[in-house]
C-alpha cells in the first residue's frame, strides 16, 4: 500500500511536470487561497486562540463597576479596598492605573509609560522578576512607594542590561526612585508600552467613591466560575451602594475573563475575515477542480487505455487524488511563504487597532494549520475529477473525441462549480462594498473641529517642579505665547484631553433646580481649555462669548457648553447666564457665558456627548494636550514647537507629537483594517472567479469548434457566434450572481455591528457589486468568444 502511494505520487509529479502551464496556474491559485487563509489564521491564533502569557490564565478576570449613567466603568479606590476585604472568591485582587513619567538622562528628557499597581500584582499574575524582587506590602503606602520595577525592554534599552542596576537611584518627573527589580522578557501588563511599575500607594483615609479611575484584576480561587465570582461581586457592590448612597447609589459590579476583556471587541472582525478567507479557499478549490475536470476530459483516452490494461477504478481514483495532493502540497508550501511575507504588512496595518498583534507569528500551530488545510483542499478539489472518473464507462471514454454523455456530465459539473465560485465571490464583494460605504460615511463625518493643519502634542508638568497652580499657569501662558509667536502658527490652545481620546465625565447640578436623587445625577463630558483652544481647532461659537484672557483664577467662574448640552438640559431656555455646580457646592457656580458647536470626543462613530468647558486658569491640570494651528504642513512646525518647550524647561519633553489628522486616522484604524482586508479577499475571489469563467468558456469553445464551424458555414454571423459563446458563459454568471445575492442577504447581518450608518440591506452595495461582477464576467467570456469568431469553417469541417 505504502509503495503504491509513493508510486502514485511519483507518477503525479511526472504528469504535472509534463503540463507546466496547467501546473503553474493550479499551484498559484492554491497558493493565493492557502496563503490568505494561513495569514489570517495566524492573526486569529495569536490574538484570539493563544492564552494570555501568564500561568493559569483561565482563572484571571477583570472586575469592573457598573454605573447607571455610563454602564461598565472604572473602579473607585474606596470600593476596591472594600472589595479586597469582603470577597471570598478570589485568591488575590489587585488594582492598576496607567501613568507616565519624565525620564531625564544625559540632558535628554523623554516621557515614558508606566503603571501604578498594587504591591501583589506580580504574585497575582504568578510571574517573578528575572532580576531582583517585586514590591513588598509595606512599600504600597503613601511616602514609601519610591521604588520601581523595570520592564525587560527598559532595562535593555536604557541601562544596557546591566546586572548591577539593582539599587540604582534614578529621577522620574523630579522624584528620586530606586530600582528593585527587572521583569522577565516578554512580560507586559496591562499593555506592552509599560516601561516600569511602581506601587500605587492608595491611602485608605483619603480613598473616594466618587472618582472612578482604577482597573482591577483578580485571580479566582480553584473551582470558582466567572458566573459565581460575578454574582458575589455584584452582591458586594450593591451592598456598598446602599451603605454609601451619596456616591454609589444604584451602582453594581461585574466580572469578565481577562482574555475576553482584551480581545472581545476585535473578535467579530477577525472571525469575519477568517470566514472571508475560507470563502477564498473554497473558490480556489472550485477553480482547481474545474481545471482538473478539463484535464481529465482531455486525458480521457489515456485513462481509458489504462483501464483497459487492467487498472481498476479505485486505482485510477487514487492516482487522481495523488495528483491533487501534489498540487495542494506545492500550493500550500508557496502559500505558507506568501503568508510569512504578508504577515508583517498585516501587523503594520493593524497596529493600534488589534490587541496582542505583537504575539502574531508563523508558529507551530500555524504550520500545522497550513499543512492540514493543504491536505484537506487537496482531497476537496480532487473529488470532482475522481467522481467523474468513477461514473464514466470504459466504452464512453474510448469513443471518438471523447464527447459522450460523460462529457456532457462534466460540463454540468464544471458549470455548477463555476456558479458556486461566482456566488461566493458576490458574497465577499457585497461584504466589502458594505464596509467600504460604511468607512466612507465614517471618514466624512464632521468631527466638529478642524482636522487639517493642526499639530497636537502633550506636556506633563512634574509636581516636584511645578507644585502650585500658579506655577503651572505661568508655564502654560508662556508656552502658548511663544508658540503663537512662531511664524507659521496662527493659534495655540491647551485642553486636558484631545478630541477622539475619550470622555472625562463629571457630575453637575443646575442652579435653581432641585438636587438630583443619588444615582440620578446629571453628568457631562468636561474639558478645561485655554481661551484660544476653540480658535486653534476651529470650533464655532453659536451664541454668547468665548473665554478671554480676563477669565482667570481671580475672576468669576464661567463655563461654555456645547449645543448637545443645551438641547438636553435647556431645550426651551436660554442657557446664557445660568449656573452649573461641578464641585458639590464647594466651588460655587460656573456661569454659562457661551455655546459652541458639538465635538465628537469619543470617536467618529459615536454621537457627540453633552460637553462643558471651563477656563484652564480656573481648573488647572498638570498634564495637557497642546493644539497648534498652522498655515501649512503641521509637521514642519514640530521641531520649532519642541524647541519652544525646551527653551522654557530643558527637562520637559513634548511627547505624542503628531498632526491632528493622524489622530483622526488612528481613531478609525480598526474599521480601515477590516475594510482593506475584506476588500483584498473579495478582489482575489473575483479574480479567481474570472479566471475560472474564462477557463470554462475557453474549454467549451475548444470542444465546440466543429459545431461553431458548421454554424458559420451554414451562414451564422460573427455576432451570432459571439452571442452564443458569451451568452452561455453569462448564464452561469447570472445564476451565480442571483444565488450569491441571496446568500449575501442572509449573511450580511453578521457584519451589521461593523457598519456605520449603512444597513446590511443597502441596495447600492448589492446593485453595484452585481453589475461589477457581471461586467468582469462579460470580459472573461468575450476573450474566448473572439477566438470562436475567428474559427475557419473549412478547417473545422475537415476535423469533423
Amino acid at each position: 500500500m505504502f509503495f503504491n502511494v509513493l508510486r502514485d505520487m511519483r507518477y503525479a509529479v511526472r504528469q504535472l511536470i509534463a503540463s507546466p502551464a496547467f501546473t503553474v496556474v493550479a499551484i498559484l491559485t492554491l497558493a493565493l487561497g492557502i496563503g490568505a487563509t494561513t495569514a489570517i489564521f495566524s492573526v486569529v491564533n495569536g490574538v484570539l486562540l493563544r492564552p494570555l502569557p501568564f500561568p493559569n490564565p483561565d482563572s484571571l478576570v477583570l472586575v469592573y463597576e457598573v454605573v447607571p449613567q455610563y454602564g461598565r466603568f472604572s473602579v473607585a479606590p474606596a470600593n476596591f479596598l472594600d472589595w479586597r476585604r469582603q470577597n471570598t472568591v478570589f485568591q488575590r485582587i489587585a488594582t492598576f492605573n496607567n501613568s507616565s513619567a519624565t525620564f531625564t538622562e544625559g540632558g535628554n528628557a523623554e516621557r515614558i509609560t508606566s503603571a501604578a499597581v498594587s504591591w501583589d500584582l506580580f504574585e497575582l499574575l504568578e510571574v517573578t522578576p528575572a532580576l531582583g524582587r517585586g514590591f513588598r506590602e509595606d512599600e504600597d503606602a503613601p511616602g514609601k512607594n519610591s521604588v520601581i520595577v523595570l520592564s525587560y525592554g527598559m532595562w535593555q534599552r536604557r541601562f544596557g542590561g546591566d546586572p548591577n542596576v539593582l539599587g540604582r537611584s534614578i529621577t522620574l518627573s523630579g522624584v528620586p526612585v530606586t530600582i528593585v527589580g527587572v521583569m522577565p522578557q516578554g512580560f507586559y501588563f496591562p499593555t506592552r508600552a509599560i516601561e516600569f511599575w511602581q506601587p500605587i500607594a492608595l491611602n485608605p483615609a483619603k480613598a473616594t467613591r466618587g472618582g472612578h479611575f482604577l482597573g482591577v484584576v483578580a485571580r479566582a480561587k480553584p473551582g470558582i466560575s466567572v458566573e459565581r465570582a460575578g454574582a458575589e461581586m455584584k452582591t458586594i457592590a450593591e451592598r456598598l451602594a446602599r451603605e454609601y448612597p451619596e456616591n454609589s447609589a444604584n451602582e453594581s459590579a461585574g466580572v469578565v475573563l481577562l482574555h475576553e476583556q482584551v480581545v472581545g471587541r476585535i473578535r467579530p472582525a477577525l472571525l469575519t475575515l477568517l470566514g472571508a478567507v475560507a470563502v477564498v479557499i473554497l473558490i480556489a478549490c472550485a477553480n482547481v477542480a474545474n481545471l482538473l475536470l478539463v484535464r481529465a476530459s482531455v486525458r480521457g483516452k489515456e485513462i481509458a487505455i489504462r483501464a483497459a490494461l487492467g487498472a481498476g477504478k479505485r486505482r485510477l481514483v487514487s492516482q487522481m487524488i495523488s495528483e491533487s495532493l501534489v498540487l495542494s502540497i506545492a500550493g500550500g508550501a508557496l502559500g505558507l511563504l506568501l503568508a510569512y511575507l504578508v504577515l508583517q504588512p498585516i501587523k503594520t496595518l493593524s497596529a493600534g487597532s488589534i490587541p496582542r498583534v505583537d504575539d502574531v507569528s508563523v508558529d507551530p500551530p500555524v504550520l500545522l494549520f497550513a499543512l492540514t488545510i493543504s491536505l484537506v483542499t487537496g482531497v476537496l478539489f480532487g473529488l470532482a475529477p475522481a467522481w467523474h472518473a468513477l461514473r464514466t464507462g470504459l466504452v464512453e471514454l474510448l469513443k471518438e473525441g471523447g464527447r459522450s454523455s460523460s462529457a456532457s456530465g462534466g460540463r454540468w459539473v464544471r458549470g455548477g462549480l463555476l456558479i458556486v465560485e461566482v456566488a461566493l465571490s458576490i458574497v465577499l464583494l457585497v461584504g466589502a462594498a458594505l464596509l467600504l460605504r460604511s468607512f466612507s460615511r465614517l471618514t466624512h463625518v464632521d468631527p466638529g473641529f478642524r482636522v487639517d493643519r493642526v499639530l497636537a502634542f502633550r506636556i506633563a508638568l512634574p509636581e516636584a517642579t511645578y507644585p502650585q497652580d500658579h506655577n503651572r499657569i505661568a508655564f502654560f501662558d508662556r508656552l502658548l505665547s511663544d508658540l503663537e509667536a512662531l511664524p507659521d502658527v496662527t493659534a495655540a490652545g491647551i485642553v486636558q484631553n484631545m478630541p477622539l481620546r475619550g470622555d472625562y465625565v463629571l457630575s453637575f447640578e443646575i442652579q435653581g433646580r432641585p438636587k438630583p436623587k443619588p444615582g440620578d445625577e446629571l453628568s457631562a463630558n468636561y474639558r478645561s481649555v485655554s481661551p484660544d483652544y476653540f480658535r486653534a481647532l476651529g470650533i464655532p461659537l453659536l451664541r454668547g462669548r468665548m473665554f478671554t484672557g480676563q477669565d482667570t483664577d481671580k475672576s468669576p467662574m464661567v463655563a461654555i457648553v456645547d449645543d448637545t448640552f443645551v438641547r438636553r438640559h435647556f431645550p426651551n431656555e436660554n442657557p446664557i447666564g445660568r449656573g452649573l455646580d461641578i464641585g458639590n457646592g464647594s466651588d460655587g457656580f460656573y456661569e454659562i457665558v457661551g455655546v459652541v458647536g458639538n465635538v465628537r470626543y469619543n470617536g467618529l462613530d459615536e454621537k457627540a456627548t453633552a460637553t462643558m468647558y471651563v477656563p484652564s486658569h480656573q481648573d488647572v491640570f498638570s498634564t495637557v494636550w497642546v493644539a497648534v494651528q498652522t498655515t501649512g504642513d503641521p509637521a514642519h512646525v514640530a521641531a520649532s514647537a519642541r524647541q519652544v518647550v525646551r527653551n522654557i524647561d530643558q527637562a520637559l519633553p513634548a511627547f505624542m507629537m503628531s498632526p491632528l489628522a493622524d489622530v483622526v486616522a488612528d481613531s478609525v484604524a480598526q474599521q480601515r483594517f477590516s475594510m482593506l482586508l475584506l476588500g483584498l479577499f473579495a478582489g482575489i475571489a473575483v479574480f479567481l472567479a474570472a479566471v475560472g469563467l474564462y477557463g470554462v468558456v475557453g474549454y467549451t469553445v475548444s470542444q465546440r469548434t466543429q459545431e461553431i464551424g458548421v454554424r458559420i458555414a451554414m451562414g451564422a454571423q460573427r455576432g451570432q457566434v459571439l452571442g452564443l459563446v458569451v451568452g452561455g458563459g453569462m448564464k452561469l454568471a447570472v445564476a451565480g450572481v442571483l444565488i450569491g445575492v441571496a446568500g449575501a442577504l442572509l449573511l450580511s447581518r453578521l457584519i451589521e455591528k461593523m457598519l456605520f450608518e449603512i444597513t446590511p440591506l443597502d441596495a447600492t452595495s448589492y446593485l453595484s457589486t452585481s453589475v461589477l461582477l457581471l461586467a468582469i464576467a462579460a470580459v472573461a467570456c468575450y476573450i474566448p468568444a473572439r477566438r470562436a469568431m475567428r474559427v475557419d469553417p473549412i478547417v473545422a469541417l475537415r476535423q469533423a
